[in-house]
């Protein structure tokens, strides 16, 4: 019961204390499989911004995420909300939302997950994303502090954009997916957690994505303060926007 309400607490009080999101991020809950070790387990969190004069603007963010883990069992599901708007123009209100199955063999694990999302940035009206992989254990030390991962998977994509006022553009896509998961300690008190995403399309090689999200921690006894960057590269849009986004947050996480 302990070991639950240290967990609870510690993604409990997650708080992000700036950063502004444009773009589509990959729905990241692997990375939160070496903190789970306890039964049942909730994340949630909730900030906003209002400003008023010269510029007019309404920010909010939440999310959810529980799961269960029962053996080797674990399943999973992540809810995210993002609302911006300026000057009374809507910039972003996306929903996204996973659903994650890992079946583990003792360090090593198979998965499978189901995705759904938009990005009114993006002029994404839906993605749907299904498929499955493999993570694999290559290096990790006895207190876990230090691991270095692998994953291997392949996933179905539908996608709906609004290429004009007036008319939608569907693509559908058979991707491979190459991740690595890892963390390694600097100093004392300084540790270095990462993650990248290649995805392919095996339709079009000249069609790829790469998606790169490192942290950095400073770790006191009970309070870890991090910077967080993300970037995301599609070298092939299909329709007319950037073919890159960037995000940069600060936050700290308290642990019972």
């Amino acid at each position: 019961m302990n070991d639950l309400l240290k967990l609870f607490a510690t993604l409990m009080l997650q708080f992000m204390l700036a950063g502004v999101t444009f773009g589509q991020a990959i729905i990241n809950t692997e990375t939160l499989m070496k903190e789970i070790d306890s039964t049942i387990f909730l994340s949630t969190n909730a900030e906003g911004d209002i400003k008023s004069g010269n510029i007019n603007l309404l920010q909010a963010n939440s999310s959810i995420l529980t799961g269960i883990k029962k053996n080797n069992h674990l399943l999973r599901a992540f809810v995210n909300y993002d609302f911006l708007s300026e000057n009374k123009r809507t910039i972003s209100s996306d929903v996204s939302g996973q659903f994650r199955y890992n079946v583990f063999i003792k360090e090593n694990s198979f998965y499978t997950f189901f995705q759904l999302q938009n990005t009114l940035s993006l002029q994404l009206n839906k993605r749907l994303v299904s498929g499955f992989g493999f993570r694999q254990t290559l290096m990790k030390n006895d207190t876990s502090k230090n691991y270095f991962d692998i994953g291997y998977g392949v996933f179905y994509e539908n996608e709906v954009y609004q290429e004009t006022p007036n008319s939608l553009l569907n693509i559908e896509n058979i991707r491979i997916s190459l991740s690595s998961y890892s963390q390694f300690q600097i100093g004392k008190k300084l540790r270095v957690m990462s993650v990248t995403y290649f995805q392919l399309n095996l339709q079009n090689e000249n069609d790829f994505r790469i998606f790169i999200e490192p942290r950095l921690y400073y770790d006191l006894q009970k309070i870890s303060f991090y910077i967080k960057g993300m970037y995301r590269y599609h070298n092939a849009p299909y329709i007319e926007i950037q073919n890159y986004d960037s995000d940069l947050l600060v936050g700290f996480e308290y642990k019972l």
